[in-house]
């Protein structure tokens, strides 16, 4: 035997195309069967079915290479990021449930603050301003404005509004993502600017009628071949621009990280899928008598084997094969592995939150107090940074009420839906202290300063509540000298014997 190694050719799809090709001729001719042509189409067939396929998962039509293309280059690829986040938000609830827990989470509960710097100025003329703010933020309807504006940004990063006001409505107006460009920061802000080119004549409408102004003098210059800047910048006060990762300067939403971890749990979906029907396929051997006289010679003809292959796969499912062989006593081969017995998946779960920072208890129960309260607080931190610009664009908005002995600032509690019970409780106490920070109480309970005015006013000078509502008496709202029940020198009835002798003791001890 030659001391040469033994080379193991690959079967090719040129050998395949040789083999299926004279299997044909063969069986047109009606000549004998080749067994070791037909083994070799047989387990090719097998390897190559459906049970093995895993197709390349994509996201919006990109393929994974494609993607990874766009994440390594994001100033210049923001507008495809976005694109993909959107996608990620309609086809993973994982990405879609963790980003909205951050805008969900927001209450948005504020009030307005006085600060003066001297005595110089006068009570009635504040008292006058106040209320022209606190009515104009109670048209503005915030809570409702910020709120749709908190829904987009965890997945796109940027929301770059238009101000649409008149005396009695206010609304802030979206602006698509490929409509605008971050332009420069003014008063801590960012600021956009809007390219006019960019809007067909069927979206113009839905814009302010400022804007449609500087899109129909844009258009008239170019029909009359006239310079003009397809840019438009609105007004410091026509437009907000709030951005999540405000220390970078191109759009990039806060999660997309997870876009890796978010494939590998669809392709893990994928091969525990295919594992499942791997394990459950069944390869069956079927002997095929030979001559013992002859060598590798069947006894049948390949058009009895044929007729009768036909019959029996007619009568199994789709997941039982049948291969021929020679010499080999027909059993059934089962293709499945139990030696990986890690539920992948939930690797992949336990991945997304481990990279996003937030705690799978938070959205499939606890095991961990701890570990729930540490992640509600790290998620609280963002929501408290979009405060901080909400609160910026307010103030600059009504900057105008200002002067330089005094000035208004407008602010959100630092509140969400997982601490408003601890913040209220926190100014009460404050209050029974004798800090002046009823207003914050109050607004910790759902009321804009407006309400609050509206209730002092109603409660006090309109209906007069705490004298024409007295609650009942009761052991809460009683002294120790007035508890208990009416009685009968309170009622007009005179005391029995014993009654006179109890209230001659002061004691209720029976005699």
């Amino acid at each position: 035997m030659s001391n040469k190694e033994i080379e193991i050719p690959i079967y090719t799809y040129t050998d395949y195309k040789a083999d299926s090709k004279a299997f044909e001729s063969d069986l047109k001719n009606g000549k004998g069967i080749d067994i070791n042509r037909f083994k070799r189409l047989m387990i090719r067939d097998v390897l190559n079915s459906g049970i093995l396929e895993t197709k390349s998962p994509k996201i919006g039509g990109r393929s994974l290479t494609r993607i990874r293309e766009i994440l390594d280059n994001p100033s210049a690829n923001w507008k495809e990021i976005i694109k993909i986040s959107n996608s990620l938000m309609r086809i993973s609830p994982h990405y879609y449930r963790i980003n909205n827990t951050l805008s969900n989470m927001m209450l948005f509960n504020f009030g307005v603050d006085l600060a003066v710097s001297n005595n110089s100025f006068k009570a009635d003329t504040i008292k006058a301003k106040y209320g022209k703010i606190i009515m104009q933020l109670e048209k503005m309807n915030l809570k409702h404005e910020f709120k749709k504006i908190a829904k987009f940004l965890p997945y796109q990063d940027v929301y770059c509004g238009l101000v649409a006001e008149n005396n009695n409505t206010f609304f802030i107006q979206r602006v698509k993502f490929n409509h605008w460009k971050l332009h420069k920061i003014e008063d801590g802000l960012y600021s956009f600017i809007i390219n006019l080119q960019a809007i067909s004549p069927k979206e113009i409408n839905a814009y302010p009628d400022y804007v449609r102004k500087e899109w129909n003098e844009y258009h008239k210059a170019m029909e009359n071949k006239q310079n003009y800047s397809s840019w438009y910048e609105p007004d410091y006060d026509k437009q907000i621009c709030v951005k999540l990762n405000h220390d970078i300067s191109y759009p990039y939403p806060w999660l997309i990280g997870l876009l890796q971890d978010i494939l590998d749990l669809d392709t893990y979906k994928k091969l525990k899928l295919q594992s499942a029907r791997t394990d459950n396929y069944k390869a069956i051997l079927i002997k095929v008598p030979i001559d013992s006289s002859a060598v590798d010679k069947p006894l049948l003809t390949l058009e009895t084997l044929a007729a009768f292959a036909e019959i029996n796969k007619s009568s199994m499912s789709d997941d039982i094969g049948m291969i021929h062989t020679l010499g080999s006593d027909g059993e059934a081969i089962s293709f499945q592995n139990n030696n990986n017995t890690r539920n992948n998946v939930s690797d992949a779960i336990d991945e997304i939150h481990n990279a996003s920072g937030e705690t799978k208890e938070l959205f499939n129960g606890s095991s961990s107090g701890t570990a729930v309260t540490m992640s509600i607080e790290n998620l609280s931190g963002f929501a408290y940074d979009l405060y901080r610009q909400y609160e910026r664009w307010v103030n600059r908005y009504i900057k105008t009420y200002n002067t330089q002995s005094y000035m208004f600032r407008f602010y959100l509690l630092d509140m969400t839906i997982f601490n408003k019970k601890d913040i209220s409780n926190k100014y009460k106490d404050a209050c029974t202290l004798g800090a002046t920070v009823i207003d914050k109480w109050m607004a910790s309970m759902d009321m804009t300063p407006a309400t609050i005015m509206g209730s002092f006013v109603l409660h006090k000078s309109i209906y007069d509540f705490s004298n024409n509502f007295t609650p009942l008496s009761s052991s809460y709202n009683s002294t120790a000298n007035n508890v208990g029940r009416p009685t009968n020198e309170s009622k007009g009835e005179l005391l029995d014997e014993s009654g006179e002798i109890t209230a001659d003791a002061d004691s209720n001890i029976d005699r």
